[in-house]
């Protein structure tokens, strides 16, 4: 049963860090605007994830492959971590410490791929070893860079990437205690990972100070411990499962953290391009107009609708209509006849341009109703479109 128990709470909190990497994986060209970065960034989170999942496999005894595949993943980990520092500093790395992590993948990933039993004990120590040195190494290097070749922004990302390379260096080593008078109850290197990729996204998000993110953690930590003594409370535990109740709460909670971080970024990012749009936009008329709607919403098929469309509709109540709410959306109306102007035009919003005459355009762009729940965003970019239309007609 114990063995179980460990099995299990290892198995989650592995899982959890893997769905955390793959969050910021396909949120990574949001994150990211560099291509030469995304890619490094691209590398290491594949390494995470394929070494998260390949540990659960390990750990349950499931074959050679998910063995393999977890050793090698493992001795990439400094590798990765010096890739993903040379392309944020811009410049390389000493040669000592790229010969240390190159030749340590290579060594220790061949060792991890023959299965040598009889040396199994010494690969892990070495194993530990190169990554506490490789992580350390990697991240002085981050430390004594020269500030002044960059900018503040690109400073304040590094300082906090070192710093989480040295705050995963003791969690990593819970990975190799098994067995140890060292022991925990459960391993913590997937916490490790869960706590960098929220980072990843926390320090890309607009208005989100370092320090918001640090009270994010301690808030996840204080609901954590709580959340723990209750459950010890109703259901009686040693010391060893409470511990392993903590960390699957710990891992599920900042899997949730790191998904609604996401979200979040998603709804920023729709709004700051809505703001470069209206400060990038230029021309005049209703085709200027349409186009600013069209980039702005992403949606190529927008429509402009004029009176001679609306020919066959009562004008004067589709002009209090728009009047009333310029931006209407699909499902969040009783107005039958913009809804039927949804129908026929087969979109999902309706943004008023003029009065006389009567100009719509109708956008569709389901994304709009996930990322601009509010409607903010589009609101903003229809009173630009309706001032360009306004010169037009001047």
């Amino acid at each position: 049963m114990t063995d179980m128990a460990t099995f299990l709470a290892d198995s989650w909190v592995s899982l959890c860090a893997a769905l955390g990497a793959t969050t910021v994986l396909l949120r990574l060209q949001d994150l990211v605007q560099r291509p030469e970065i995304s890619r490094r960034f691209q590398f290491c989170l594949w390494v995470l994830v394929v070494l998260m999942l390949a540990r659960i496999g390990h750990w349950g005894g499931w074959g050679w492959f998910f063995s393999a595949a977890s050793s090698i993943c493992a001795a990439l980990i400094p590798l990765a971590a010096l890739v993903l520092s040379e392309g944020l500093m811009r410049r390389h790395a000493p040669p000592a410490l790229k010969q240390l992590c190159a030749w340590g993948a290579v060594i220790l990933g061949l060792l991890g791929l023959f299965q040598f039993s009889s040396i199994e004990f010494a690969r892990l120590a070495g194993l530990l070893l190169f990554q506490l040195i490789g992580l350390g190494g990697v991240a002085l290097f981050v430390l004594r860079r020269d500030k002044d070749s960059l900018s503040s922004a690109e400073n304040r990302t590094i300082n906090w990437i070192s710093l989480s390379f040295l705050l995963i260096l003791p969690f990593l080593a819970t990975d190799f205690m098994r067995g140890t008078p060292l022991d925990l109850p459960v391993r913590l290197g997937g916490v490790a990972v869960l706590g960098l990729c929220w980072l990843s996204i926390s320090m890309n998000r607009s208005g989100l100070r370092p320090w918001d993110t640090l009270l994010g953690f301690g808030i996840v930590f204080v609901v954590t411990a709580l959340l723990s003594l209750i459950v010890s409370g109703i259901v009686p535990m040693g010391i060893r499962s409470s511990v392993q109740v903590m960390a699957i709460i710990l891992s599920s909670l900042m899997l949730l953290a790191i998904w609604q971080a996401a979200i979040a970024l998603r709804i920023e990012d729709r709004q700051l391009i809505a703001l470069r749009e209206i400060a990038d936009a230029g021309g005049q008329g209703p085709q200027a107009s349409l186009a600013l709607l069209r980039r702005a919403a992403g949606s190529a098929d927008a429509i402009l609708v004029d009176e001679a469309d609306l020919k066959d509709m009562n004008l004067q109540e589709l002009r209090t209509s728009f009047t009333a709410i310029p931006v209407q959306q699909l499902g969040a109306t009783d107005d039958e006849q913009v809804n039927w102007l949804f129908s026929r035009f087969d979109a999902t919003h309706a943004v008023f341009l003029s009065d006389i005459p009567l100009r719509v355009v109708m956008l569709n762009s389901p994304d709009i109703v996930v990322q601009d729940s509010t409607g903010a965003a589009l609101r903003a970019v229809q009173r630009m479109a309706r001032v360009l239309m306004n010169e037009g007609q001047a």
